[in-house]
């Protein structure tokens, strides 16, 4: 299993191959759904690039992605994916967007994952956890069971410790365009 970038060479992205991203609730609604390109696999990481002008569809309605990013999704029981921005976006400069979540599966052409809700962001200024508000109501609404709840924030707390150190796989400038990272 990778555990360093050094294991993983950098993504070409010239290549790669179509996948849906489907991302659910808890309670099995739809979260989010969107097209990527799968641009290579190392043992359980899976590295995939999405494009600028991507159609998305999710609880919020549906639009188009602006910026590209690149994402991670891990098919070893790792309870998170990782999305880096390929340049800073918002008015805050967010840089990486990690999804606290049940593991990724793979179905054909089809990466399938459940969002429970915290998030942990990663901007030019600092490290910050974000829908803790939302974690709690979904919780109470859908039952989280205790040892779902312990999962999630023990996975929260060791995510902050590894994209502060921006140790793999929150080494950004290593899953990006050289001409984007800085």
């Amino acid at each position: 299993m990778p555990e360093s970038s050094s294991e993983i060479p950098p993504p070409d992205f010239s290549r790669g191959r179509p996948v849906r991203i489907v991302s659910t609730k808890f309670d099995g609604s739809p979260h989010y759904e969107y097209e990527a390109l799968l641009l290579d696999q190392h043992g359980p990481v899976l590295r995939c690039w999405i494009r600028p002008g991507t159609r998305w569809v999710g609880y919020r309605g549906e639009g188009v992605l602006m910026y590209p990013f690149t994402m991670l999704f891990f098919t070893d029981g790792r309870w998170y994916n990782v999305m880096h921005q390929h340049q800073p976006t918002g008015a805050r400069g967010q840089l990486t967007y990690v999804n606290i979540g049940a593991p990724a599966t793979v179905e054909g052409d089809t990466i399938r994952w459940v969002d429970l809700d915290l998030d942990v962001l990663r901007y030019e200024h600092g490290v910050e956890v974000h829908d803790e508000d939302e974690f709690v109501e979904h919780g109470a609404r859908w039952g989280y069971p205790d040892d779902l709840i312990a999962r999630v924030r023990a996975t929260t707390a060791e995510v902050v410790r590894q994209v502060e150190a921006q140790a793999f796989p929150f080494d950004r400038d290593r899953h990006i365009p050289p001409s984007s990272a800085g």
